[in-house]
């Protein structure tokens, strides 16, 4: 009778792949280990035939950044504050002489979180100039500037042309740049206008009625135009038509009171609000909520409303910015992302004073 086999030894496991790191790849290369990081964050002070070569060359070894380095490299900028070439700027068309109070707030949170980072960020304002391009990239290179941030712009603009966009991470707190479409941090304007309209319904207001310019309605995405939209039709109250104007207009106003009959009005922002305040003439006592709440000097609301967190934009589009910069994001993304800020109710809002007989809307 045949003696059974003996069972089979469990091969040696193999040792585990040696870890690849900045060193390994600098021997494949034959560079510096800082030519190799430089090269992997897509450094302009090397050459692009040299970064595309190095990383290939990552690329074909697993080169995994180390998340612990990472960390380490952002906890040594905050210690010793901004490293050589690694400056952040802050983009606008608006002129500097012209005070705005969320485009400022966002700038002043992005300043905030680049100063706890261990940056410095730089607020650079460019015009509509033949040649504001090849100025501005100037200004980037002398500057030393690695990471951008695309602050509110005075209008609604590509800005395809404006620099080389490769050289660069860049962020956008904005949806006024139409293209390119970079990784962006933004208000949540459609959640922040549908909590305002939940919180008008539970107080009793029944007719919402929407006042906005048609410019700030694309450059919202016209998510306020849609979420209040959808309160007319599935939140509880009536449907009221949205008074979508290229401006302000007493006339037109006046008709379209007098045909939708509102019992509150939601201001695009707070400007639009102070606008529609002057005109008693129309609107009476209706009250006014605003879309975009803005805090004055002391840090008070002249309207209830929504207080979109423009700080809190700024202060995450630099963190994200600092995380690009530290794994060497540059250039417009393949797959852009959107981080959406929401916002919170802020100021006290009265019940609404009641017409005698039921409210509809005229007939056209």
């Amino acid at each position: 009778m045949p003696r059974p086999a003996a069972p089979a030894v469990p091969a040696a496991p193999a040792s585990p792949p040696r870890r690849v790191t900045l060193r390994t790849l600098a021997g494949a290369a034959g560079v510096s280990v800082q030519a190799v990081s430089l090269a992997l964050r897509n450094h302009p002070s090397i050459g692009r035939d040299t970064r595309t070569r190095i990383q290939d060359l990552a690329k074909n070894f697993g080169y995994v950044p180390d998340p612990a380095l990472v960390k380490l490299m952002h906890h040594l900028r905050a210690k010793g504050g901004p490293a050589p070439g690694a400056n952040l700027c802050a983009l606008t068309t608006r002129r500097p002489d012209v005070p705005e109070a969320f485009c400022d707030l966002v700038r002043e949170g992005a300043r905030e979180a680049a100063q706890s980072a261990g940056f410095a960020l730089q607020v650079l304002h460019v015009d509509a100039g033949a040649d504001a391009g090849r100025r501005a990239q100037r200004v980037l290179r002398s500057r030393g500037v690695e990471g951008l941030v695309l602050l509110p712009m005075a209008d609604l603009r590509p800005l395809d042309d404006l620099v080389d966009w490769s050289q660069f991470s860049v962020v956008s707190a904005t949806l006024s740049v139409t293209s390119p479409h970079f990784n962006r941090v933004v208000a949540d304007h459609f959640k922040n206008v549908f909590t305002l309209c939940e919180r008008l319904h539970a107080a009793g207001y029944r007719r919402l009625g929407l006042v906005i310019r048609s410019k700030h309605d694309r450059r919202c995405g016209h998510s306020i135009t849609a979420s209040h939209a959808w309160h007319g039709i599935y939140g509880g109250v009536e449907p009221v038509r949205a008074h979508v104007c290229e401006q302000l207009e007493p006339v037109a106003l006046q008709r379209w009171l007098e045909h939708e009959r509102p019992d509150v009005l939601l201001a695009e922002h707070d400007d639009s609000a102070d606008a529609l305040r002057r005109l008693r003439a129309l609107t009476g006592r209706l009250p006014i909520v605003s879309c975009s709440a803005r805090p004055r000097e002391r840090g008070e609301f002249p309207f209830p409303g929504i207080y979109d967190e423009p700080r809190q934009i700024g202060a995450v589009a630099v963190d994200l910015l600092t995380r690009m910069i530290a794994q060497g994001e540059r250039g417009v993304p393949r797959t852009p992302h959107t981080t959406l800020i929401g916002g919170a109710w802020v100021g006290a809002l009265s019940a609404p004073r009641r017409r005698a007989g039921r409210q509809t809307a005229r007939k056209p």
